[in-house]
């Protein structure tokens, strides 16, 4: 086969990129012809990307396209803008499949017109994204990591879809461990973030300690940020600090898994987390979350331990357990099915027959089914006047790239605000920096009928652009209000707030920078 990869545009190298380049790799070894498109979008690409290709003697091409991992963030200008350079390579290359990571409209739209079919990589998703009804611009063959949000998609897209689980890079299938010290080592792995719940696994390593445990608890990846901080303060006053590490990112992984023992993931928010792949092929035992896809293949007391839910006391209760098991034959046939668990789901051969076997169903089954009829000259027609608004405004533009973005969420709800302006409602931007200004500018331009009544900040006071800037609590008490939600750093508390408010995304509250997800 011939299999064109389209990355996403992201600096940093994350789960999703990796999962689409491991398969790239894999379809290459497997001596299919493989091209990957690198993303310009943002016009700098990330190191990591380039390395992968160039190490696997992978081709390269170079285009534009915006990626999202939602539907909310759908770049129209780059959309129209960049189709038909994409359109070129795809036709230079002549593949038989697209495969993408991802929401990629371009890309989709292209395989349409084409007749090619187009597979995207895409995991979580929240309800609420599709409680706006769109214009169908996105693909309907799915590759996930778990079962669970497969599903999910599927409910919501009408897609044809399969698990594929990730594949490990690492050395594969070390068995047992042959380690000269006394404390277990257990290991965290990932970015420091709430999704990942790394202040409940510290706590529960904490009570485990308090039990009588020995170990050390040593957490890696990218660690900056309001929520890292908040882990350090709790080890820091717990005095803690000589049996659980804030170790960083760290680029040699493999010497990280072979000298440990067990990995804690404690996510609240994944669909099938990369580093239990990672962490099986070097044998290590999974103390886990039952989150999305871990219990699709974790099995508690099988091939390894899975906490009743997320918190550190339910976590520490696994923790607990494992120590109890130390030298029985329970945690013996734990590690063997360990090693069976790494080679049925993530070993090269595994994943790699089970990503051909999709294609090949993909490519016998697009000759087959209807496909949606939206293509480029529909979305070009249905937002005409709003791009030539774009266009014609760009220069007074304070950040041109944001309301690029917002102009296709903003298009199918400007209906609702309407109705909203009818009834009556106040309106306010909660955030009065520069995503305030540029929320504020779309809305002038694209609602010109609305009237906001002030901007909505925690840490500000006076006014914006001669409007009153309020605390929350005196907005949030007020009725028949809709917010629109101008900032990142804090997004996803912000939200909590609007949420325990009774307020509901898409209806009272509208999230109008980019989406934190």
């Amino acid at each position: 086969m011939r299999i064109m990869f389209f990355t996403d545009h992201y600096l940093y190298f994350g789960g999703a990129a990796n999962t689409l380049l491991s398969q790239a790799v894999l379809m290459k070894q497997a001596k299919n012809d493989v091209k990957v498109v690198l993303n310009v979008y943002e016009e700098v690409i990330c190191a990591k990307y380039v390395k992968i290709c160039i190490d696997n003697q992978i081709d390269m091409a170079y285009a534009a396209s915006n990626v999202s991992n939602q539907p909310e963030d759908i770049d129209i200008i780059s959309l129209v803008e960049n189709y038909n350079a994409v359109k070129e390579i795809i036709m230079e290359y002549q593949p038989d499949i697209l495969h993408s990571v991802q929401l990629n409209p371009t890309v989709e739209l292209v395989s349409r017109e084409l007749g090619i079919p187009h597979i995207m990589n895409i995991y979580p998703l929240i309800p609420e994204f599709f409680s706006v009804l769109y214009l169908d611009v996105f693909p309907h063959y799915h590759i996930c990591d778990s079962w669970y949000w497969a599903e999910k998609w599927h409910e919501y897209l009408h897609t044809d879809y399969t698990c594929i689980r990730t594949v490990s890079d690492m050395d594969e299938g070390v068995m047992q461990k042959i380690r000269h010290c006394k404390k277990t080592r257990y290991i965290c792995v990932g970015s420091v973030c709430r999704g990942k719940n790394q202040i409940e696994v510290i706590k529960a390593f904490h009570k485990a300690l308090s039990q009588g445990i020995s170990g050390e608890l040593h957490i890696y990846g990218h660690n900056a940020g309001e929520y890292a901080n908040v882990c350090r303060e709790y080890i820091d006053r717990n005095g803690l600090s000589e049996s659980i590490y804030m170790e960083g990112f760290t680029q040699n992984m493999k010497t990280v898994y072979r000298n440990s023992d067990v990995l804690i993931c404690g996510s609240i928010r994944e669909s099938y987390p990369n580093v239990i792949s990672e962490a099986l092929a070097y044998g290590l035992i999974i103390i886990s979350t039952p989150i999305a896809g871990v219990p699709e293949v974790i099995s508690d007391g099988v091939n390894g331990y899975l906490a009743d839910g997320y918190t550190g006391e339910e976590i520490s209760r696994k923790i607990w357990e494992y120590n109890q098991d130390l030298g029985s034959e329970k945690l013996e046939s734990i590690k063997v099915n360990v090693r069976n668990t790494f080679l049925k789901y993530h070993a090269r051969e595994a994943v790699t027959d089970a990503l051909i076997k999709y294609y090949e169903h993909v490519k016998k089954d697009y000759n087959l089914c209807a496909h949606s009829e939206v293509v480029i000259s529909d979305i070009e027609d249905t937002f005409k006047e709003w791009l030539d608004l774009y266009r014609k405004n760009i220069r007074h533009f304070s950040a041109p790239q944001y309301i690029a973005k917002k102009i296709w969420l903003l298009y199918f709800i400007k209906k609702d605000i309407l109705y909203a302006i009818e009834k009556g409602a106040a309106f306010y931007i909660w955030g009065a920096g520069k995503y305030g200004k540029s929320v504020k500018e779309m809305l002038d331009l694209y609602i010109p009928e609305l009237t906001i009544s002030g901007f909505i900040d925690s840490r500000k006071e006076g006014e914006l652009i001669g409007y009153r800037i309020f605390h929350p609590e005196k907005i949030l008490k007020e009725n028949n209000k809709i917010i629109f939600i101008a900032l990142m750093e804090g997004q996803e508390e912000i939200i909590e707030q609007l949420e325990s408010a009774g307020m509901k995304c898409n209806k009272d509250y509208f999230v109008l920078s980019e989406r934190s997800w």
